[in-house]
């Protein structure tokens, strides 16, 4: 159930993205229910305020809004 709700957050946020750049480029929001609560300037601050609103069980999503996603990958060494 909270896999569900994290991927309707992440739904929300990469199909509204390109309102949300134009409103919080570079900041961080925090996303409840396919809702965006706020925006902060950085992750602590969101993340501090979704445990004062949801609590520590509470499911909710704070994201980066970048114009550019950073490019990440995972290198598996020979052993």
């Amino acid at each position: 159930m909270v896999e569900k709700k994290l991927k309707a957050d992440i739904d929300y946020v990469e199909k509204n993205k390109k309102d949300l750049l134009k409103e919080h480029l570079n900041k961080y929001v925090l996303v409840h229910e396919q809702k965006i609560v706020d925006s902060f300037d950085n992750y602590q601050r969101a993340a501090e305020e979704g445990v004062r609103l949801f609590g520590t069980d509470g499911v909710f999503l704070v994201y980066q809004i970048l114009d550019k996603e950073p490019v990440n990958f995972v290198m598996e060494a020979a052993l």
